[in-house]
């Protein structure tokens, strides 16, 4: 009944959210636009594609390549897509694999703490090499910024937002070792604010911390239930200014100079309810504006303390930004 409860918010929001289109005029403002593309008060249409390698603490190993982008309907009401379009989920080095492939039955550990990814499945699904590949789920969220939670400090110089967001990962995936086969409502709001400094670099920076709850609408009977909080929190800190700052008109790309850099750390606290199980993830971005509206990063991240089969040790990410 919670659970339903909390299913019928999401839809009424959902709702609420497909209906404001119509009431937005076309002078709504944005907040100053994020040369690096990463800030959630920013809503405007942007491609992201990235590629995404993971080594759990068992041992799993995760490739995939993902189209994931932002559309933003109007000023103020935006949607992300987020889908693996090639993933490959290696378990020929888990312990388990190696044991129990000959011999005996066993069970497919999970491939990691967010929603839409594998376990609880026979190893007789997978194939003699211990990998699968294909599609994985589709992520989709949905943003509000409301003109009710924003507010200016610093004389009307500094702002802070409040944006309601609902996320779905639905079971699109192309086998079922590589999805949840269940359906995950994620209702959350995301908090940015600027710094309290006028000068930069601090002057430059904002923190947006997204947070979520995650549950199960519908699954599997073979999958465990989901009830989960998960937090996505981001400090960014512009360190050099990018070439279109000074001269608008520089469309070329700056590829090999110091202008347009940028540092953004990313910390993933999740707490499993089901399982009582904490984790801790941190992951410094590190990324160069090579011309406006053009963006590439790096992004490597570890496992803090984690001690659970489905716990990320590594990860790698590169990926790139473009504005539409």
């Amino acid at each position: 009944m919670k659970h339903l409860t909390i299913f019928f918010a999401c839809a009424l929001t959902l709702g609420l959210f497909m209906g404001l289109p119509a009431h937005v005029t076309a002078e709504e403002e944005l907040v100053s636009k994020d040369a690096s593309g990463n800030d959630p008060r920013d809503f405007g249409s942007k491609f992201m594609p990235y590629y995404h390698y993971m080594e759990m603490e068992n041992d799993v190993e995760v490739n995939s390549f993902t189209v994931f982008g932002f559309f933003a309907f109007n000023k103020r009401f935006g949607m992300t897509y987020e889908l693996p379009l090639a993933q490959e989920i290696d378990y020929s080095d888990v312990d388990a694999w190696k044991t129990l492939k000959n011999s005996a039955p066993g069970t497919l550990p999970p491939s990691g703490p967010d929603p839409g990814t594998s376990g609880g499945l026979p190893f007789s699904d997978l194939e003699p090499d211990g990998n699968v590949t294909g599609m994985g789920d589709l992520g989709i969220r949905f943003f509000l910024r409301p003109r009710a939670l924003e507010t200016t400090f610093m004389n009307g110089k500094k702002n802070f937002t409040g944006i309601p967001v609902v996320e779905f990962t639905l079971p699109t995936a192309t086998d079922d070792l590589l999805g949840g086969e269940t359906l995950v409502a994620s209702p959350g709001i995301v908090l940015v604010f600027d710094l309290p400094f006028e000068k930069p670099p601090l002057g430059l920076a904002f923190i947006a911390m997204m947070n979520f709850y995650d549950f199960d609408l519908f699954k599997d009977n073979d999958r465990p239930d989901v009830s989960r909080y998960r937090g996505r929190w981001f400090y960014q800190q512009p360190l050099t200014k990018p070439a279109f700052a000074d001269n608008p008109n520089d469309k070329s790309f700056h590829i090999f100079d110091a202008t347009g850099l940028y540092v953004m750390p990313e910390l993933q606290p999740v707490y499993d309810f089901e399982e009582d199980e904490f984790s801790l993830w941190i992951a410094p971005e590190f990324g160069k504006v090579l011309r406006e509206g053009t963006i590439i990063y790096a992004k490597p991240g570890w496992g803090v303390d984690n001690d659970q089969d489905g716990d990320r040790e590594f990860t790698f990410e590169i990926g790139w930004r473009y504005f539409m």
